[in-house]
């Protein structure tokens, strides 16, 4: 029961950590690490390999949620509705 009762206040500290987050538009490696489920060590590397959007100020890392979210999202793929009016559109250009 000890440890059920441990398990559930470690879950609302996250959720409460997370609900704080929201309101943040500039976050630091450990809240980019909860918003994205990776560990800090992970988001260091992306950092360090110029793969995720950042930027420092001396020694330290901020990141901007609204590039973080743009970032987690990729490349957007398209619908097959959506290439064949682009092929449509091409196609009618061309002729």
């Amino acid at each position: 029961m000890e440890e059920f009762i441990k398990n559930l206040e470690e879950r609302l500290a996250r959720i409460e950590k997370l609900l704080m987050q929201e309101r943040k538009e500039v976050m630091n490696v450990k809240e980019v690490a909860m918003l994205l489920d990776l560990s800090e060590d992970r988001i260091r590397k992306l950092v360090s390999e110029k793969e995720i959007p950042y930027y420092k100020q001396g020694k330290n890392v901020h990141f901007r949620r609204s590039e973080v979210e743009k970032w987690r999202l990729g490349t957007r793929i398209a619908t097959n509705d959506e290439v064949r009016s682009n092929a449509a559109t091409y196609v009618a250009i061309r002729n």
